[in-house]
């Protein structure tokens, strides 16, 4: 692959982690809103769904960043 194809999978990982943040938050307010039930409890799991699949697409990120070689900077980490 060339140069261009690595940064273009990087950017697509980068959007997707963002969705899921989204739509992890967009699933959380609807659970806080929903006064319980069976509807809380799914936006519950949504929410949790969307949380676990923020957690992987940032494994696949930096798993291939780190086999690019090049550096990788995990949140709460300094670069030196």
């Amino acid at each position: 692959m060339g140069g261009q194809t690595e940064k273009e999978i990087l950017l697509i990982l980068e959007e997707a982690i963002e969705r899921e943040k989204a739509a992890y938050r967009l699933y959380s307010r609807g659970e806080a809103l929903a006064e319980k039930g069976e509807i809380k409890r799914i936006f519950a799991m949504l929410a949790k769904e969307e949380q676990g699949h923020e957690n992987l697409l940032k494994q696949v990120y930096y798993d291939y960043k780190k086999r690019l070689g090049l550096k990788v900077l995990r949140p709460g980490e300094d670069e030196q």
